[in-house]
């Protein structure tokens, strides 16, 4: 299969900003550090499957207490 350069930051936009944007709202409504859940949302994004596998497991994941 080929990929064309042309189709990169489509690709890049799918894979690593969509799930890091998914991530940081959903860090929000979890009471979790928005900015660490978008950062590590994106970066594992470039292994194309990355960051969606790490949103996965922050649904399954319990929200954090409010502490006050």
């Amino acid at each position: 299969m080929n990929i064309s350069m042309s189709l990169m930051p489509y690709i890049l936009l799918i894979t690593g900003v969509l799930p890091a944007l998914f991530a940081m709202r959903l860090a929000a409504k979890q009471n979790r550090s928005v900015l660490t859940s978008g950062v590590v949302t994106f970066v594992l994004g470039f292994s194309w499957v990355g960051g969606w596998i790490y949103l996965a497991i922050m649904n399954l994941l319990a929200p954090k207490p409010v502490e006050k």
